[in-house]
């Protein structure tokens, strides 16, 4: 296979692995409905640990991190290096948030960033942790918490490594994509009419 075209089947198999929404699949296998129909009408994991129970939701935070993990490995694998696992961690996170299988609409790819993060830097993913918890159970917003641990990835990649680099550029992008896909949580922070996760 020559190099433009194993790009091209990275790219494209990365995308669709975004596009597996566990969400969706799940709760018409095993619940029988449509996650999209049913609290916040978000396809992810905080909606469906609200709506369908502490199971399903650990199951499609899951599925929707392994799939951005799995991204990155099958780049390391076909075209190792320090960009491509990269471009590939962000077509999976797209294809989360723009599932063209589920026209255009899907989760806010939080989980799945988290899954590309643990692949590409395990240090970056630990320290992430902790103002995630922090954010999590001291003020018990989901979005939130999202929102800092989105906001501080670039920070602590660069506080890391001490240089602008592929990873760098991603956990930026990263940053505004979760920040992009918040948007609405924000202003419901700023309202104070957010939903608590418990």
């Amino acid at each position: 296979m020559q190099l433009p075209a194993t790009k091209f089947f990275m790219f494209v198999i990365a995308y669709l692995l975004g596009n597996f929404n566990s969400g969706i699949v799940f709760s018409r296998l095993l619940y029988k409905k449509d996650l999209r129909c049913l609290g916040s009408k978000n396809p992810g994991a905080t909606n469906a640990f609200r709506v369908l129970g502490h199971a399903a939701g650990f199951l499609v935070l899951f599925f929707d991190a392994l799939k951005g993990a799995a991204a990155v490995a099958l780049a390391n694998w076909l075209l190792p290096g320090a960009c491509w696992p990269c471009l590939a961690g962000l077509l999976a996170v797209l294809g989360h948030v723009f599932p063209a299988l589920f026209k255009f609409k899907g989760g806010k790819g939080v989980a799945t960033a988290a899954g590309v993060t643990l692949m590409l830097q395990p240090p970056v993913f630990l320290l992430e942790l902790i103002p995630f918890f922090i954010m999590l159970f001291g003020f018990r917003f989901m979005s939130l918490a999202s929102i800092t641990c989105g906001s501080l990835l670039p920070v602590i990649n660069f506080l890391w490594r001490r240089q602008i680099t592929p990873l760098f550029w991603m956990s930026l992008i990263l940053d505004l994509l979760i920040l992009f896909t918040h948007r609405e949580n924000i202003k419901r922070l700023i309202r104070r009419e957010e939903n608590k996760l418990f």
